[in-house]
């Protein structure tokens, strides 16, 4: 087996990777990291963030980058969807969730700010104004498919679950039923 993975269980990055690779029927060992211990991706890619892709001699960290090598090299096209604009726009929602989601979610998730500092009343209100900005900006995106860009699954719905898939770690009510079409497009996406 050439693909070996380093990741944590809970990251949401990592979890990007490997739903894209489950979804390309692509084999890989497993190299679940301790986030304490993290000398081991660092001696492979230099850095010590994860997720970390290996194959062969080739080693990507970072999880856009990756999904961008599976793309080229092992068949992950079949993740985009067919026209131009269409792949454009799936690779700026995985950036949206990257940079937009993955923080927000850390925020509350941790119930700090964006300086690290904890939320008072004022703070915790503003976050869920922010949280509810984009669960309604999801929600007309996801309003007319069954996916994010239409009839199936590309890696934009990918890049979101591995995020909102999250909500279900930080609280107990996971996506709030006030967005039925992003709880039936995350029902899909879990099955």
């Amino acid at each position: 087996m050439a693909l070996k993975l380093y990741h944590f269980e809970a990251c949401p990055y990592c979890e990007k990777v490997r739903y894209a690779m489950r979804r390309l029927d692509l084999r890989y060992e497993s190299a679940e990291i301790d986030p304490a211990n993290r000398s081991e991706v660092k001696a492979l890619s230099g850095q010590e963030l994860v997720p970390v892709l290996v194959d062969g001699e080739v080693v990507v960290h970072d999880s856009t980058r990756i999904l961008r090598y599976l793309v080229r090299m092992h068949g992950g096209g079949r993740l985009l969807p067919d026209d131009s604009r269409s792949r454009g726009l799936a690779w700026v929602i995985e950036e949206y969730a990257d940079e937009v989601l993955g923080p927000l979610l850390r925020r509350a998730s941790r119930g700090m700010d964006a300086a690290g500092r904890p939320l008072d009343d004022g703070g915790r209100n503003a976050l869920k104004t922010e949280m509810a900005h984009h669960y309604e900006a999801l929600e007309q995106l996801l309003g007319g498919e069954d996916y994010a860009l239409g009839s199936r699954l590309t890696l934009a719905d990918i890049a979101l679950y591995a995020f909102i898939s999250r909500l279900e770690l930080y609280s107990p009510r996971g996506v709030p039923p006030e967005y039925p079409k992003i709880r039936a497009w995350y029902s899909r996406m879990k099955s």
